[in-house]
């Protein structure tokens, strides 16, 4: 039972850390079209605010995805090396 408990925790982990990934390709990604507007001539400040507010929320999304693969890494190291 233990072993399979372990498997699983290690499946939860590597979810996670595709996730993490994933989340923080996305938070590039708004980082770069929010440079791209500023860059713009005229600046759309509508449009720069507006993509700020995405940068915000993705780096949020970001930080909730390390947190939560945290989280799996120890549970994992907990059930598949048990300290005595």
């Amino acid at each position: 039972m233990p072993e399979s408990m372990c498997q699983q925790a290690k499946h939860d982990f590597e979810k996670a850390k595709r996730e993490t990934a994933f989340r923080l390709e996305e938070l590039e990604h708004a980082d770069a079209k929010l440079t791209t507007l500023e860059a713009a001539q005229p600046p759309d400040a509508a449009a720069i605010e507006a993509q700020k507010a995405e940068v915000k929320q993705a780096r949020a999304q970001w930080k909730e995805a390390r947190e939560i693969q945290k989280d799996r890494r120890e549970t994992m190291d907990d059930l598949c090396n048990p300290h005595p």
